[in-house]
């Protein structure tokens, strides 16, 4: 006892604080999660999710982190290949003691690394092969029919559709829920009314001005986010229409500011906080030794505001 008292006067004293490097040595222990985030040069096409949902998702990971004693270490990637790269320095370095990321692909090329290496990780999505790893999940696919009914609802018959960047696992969810919606109202989908589009103002911008020069224009467009939807009121401004009365506008995500936006937009809300908190939870359980995988799919919910309105033909 007098040699622990000793100990621990001398550590005041020199107010010494042990390394971080050493104790996790001991330990066998980082206690850092790793994020890599792909931050696209060509932001029209950016494979990630729009600057405010990630800072929402961004906070409730770091949050639930920092309740059970973890850090995150977050990396930002401008390409695939070298987010592989981070990826795999990360583990191979052992930085960090768990993984998360998100915007997965049907064949995703970190996913078949770190189940390869048997390393913890828990995606935002899911991806081939998903009883192999632990995801949290929104519902792309119920939320879209949920939108489409709401809009045949509405009356509208002319529905455009902005397609999210090919490759992503949830768009591919998501036209398969537009496909299902529309089928089961008895409404055809029309190719032209179908426009590839990206995650920003520019590119829902870019979209609405390229349908607004149909000969029959839409009453109703589905954006792949609130951002992108921001982009679409704002080239239907521009040329004399008032969203919500002359066209209705959908978003999806539901960032703070869908409510702020005039007119406010009707969104799809994904529950970024308990995605996060998710997240987190199921990667502390495989740290534990739980072996047993985590698929957690959330419903995302419609929020209606002023951006739609039963249909009014656009001439």
């Amino acid at each position: 006892n007098d040699t622990r008292n000793k100990i621990h006067q001398t550590i005041e004293k020199l107010n010494y604080n042990p390394s971080a490097a050493a104790r996790s040595l001991v330990m066998n222990r980082t206690m850092r999660i790793g994020l890599v985030h792909l931050i696209s040069t060509h932001s029209n096409y950016q494979q990630e999710m729009n600057d405010s949902a990630f800072l929402e998702l961004l906070a409730a990971i770091n949050t639930t982190a920092a309740e059970n004693g973890y850090s995150l270490l977050l990396s930002a990637a401008t390409s695939k290949n070298q987010e592989i790269s981070i990826v795999k320095k990360l583990v191979g370095e052992k930085q960090v003691d768990g993984l998360i990321f998100m915007a997965t692909q049907e064949d995703d090329e970190r996913i078949n690394f770190l189940c390869q290496k048997d390393f913890p990780f828990a995606s935002f999505g899911r991806s081939k092969g998903c009883e192999k790893f632990s995801f949290v999940d929104v519902d792309g696919e119920k939320g879209i029919i949920q939108v489409v009914n709401y809009l045949s609802d509405l009356g509208h018959q002319r529905i455009a559709y902005l397609n999210p960047p090919d490759g992503l696992m949830f768009a591919k969810h998501r036209w398969k829920g537009f496909c299902n919606g529309m089928m089961e109202h008895a409404i055809p989908i029309q190719e032209e009314l179908i426009v590839d589009s990206g995650f920003n103002e520019v590119s829902g911008h870019k979209a609405i001005l390229q349908l607004l020069d149909l000969s029959q224009p839409p009453s109703a467009v589905i954006a792949p986010n609130d951002i992108s939807a921001f982009g679409v009121m704002k080239g239907l401004q521009e040329r004399g229409f008032m969203p919500g009365k002359d066209v209705s506008v959908v978003g999806f995500d539901d960032i703070s500011l869908a409510n702020l936006w005039h007119p406010s937009l009707t969104t799809l809300a994904q529950p970024f906080g308990e995605i996060g908190r998710h997240l987190v939870e199921i990667l502390l359980q495989e740290f534990s030794g739980n072996k047993k995988k985590s698929h957690l799919i959330l419903e995302p919910k419609l929020i209606v505001r002023e951006s739609t309105a039963p249909v009014k033909e656009v001439s």
